[in-house]
């Protein structure tokens, strides 16, 4: 069994393309009402208000998605191990024998929450490595398949 799994563009960044456009809707349909009712200034004063928001919100999400990256790492599984890209030139090997835990993560958790808010497994290492591996990895379904078939 092998396979090679990573995350996409839209779970690395998971706060910009799910989160801000919701900011965005609530804020639009808070101020909507009161825009209609202002006078002339105070509604260009609202439009800018609604613009500099929407560029705070965006910058928050993608500081916060942009932190979450030291999370979501490509790995692939063979049949010795895990090989995990941490960066572009490391790659780290990891045998079955090394692997000491696996986690099950909900939405709750606190990783789950600095990331993508979803749920998947927890892969803790010998060396205290950590590996989070969350629904939104591709293939998912596969590799809960080849994980049960390494545990047996």
């Amino acid at each position: 069994m092998s396979g090679s799994f990573r995350y996409g563009l839209r779970s690395r960044f998971y706060g910009l393309f799910s989160q801000l456009p919701w900011s965005l809707v609530v804020t639009a349909i808070v101020l909507l009402p009161v825009i209609y009712f202002a006078e002339s200034q105070t509604r260009i004063l609202l439009v800018y208000i609604f613009i500099y928001w929407a560029a705070t919100i965006g910058v928050v999400m993608l500081v916060k998605d942009i932190y979450a990256q030291r999370f979501l790492l490509e790995f692939s599984i063979q049949r010795c191990g895990i090989s995990v890209r941490k960066n572009a030139n490391n790659v780290v090997e990891y045998t079955w024998p090394q692997l000491s835990t696996i986690r099950s993560l909900r939405k709750k958790d606190r990783i789950s929450r600095f990331t993508l808010e979803g749920r998947g497994v927890l892969l803790k290492f010998e060396d205290g490595f950590e590996l989070p591996v969350f629904e939104q990895v591709s293939n998912y379904d596969s590799f809960n398949l080849m994980l049960k078939k390494m545990a047996l």
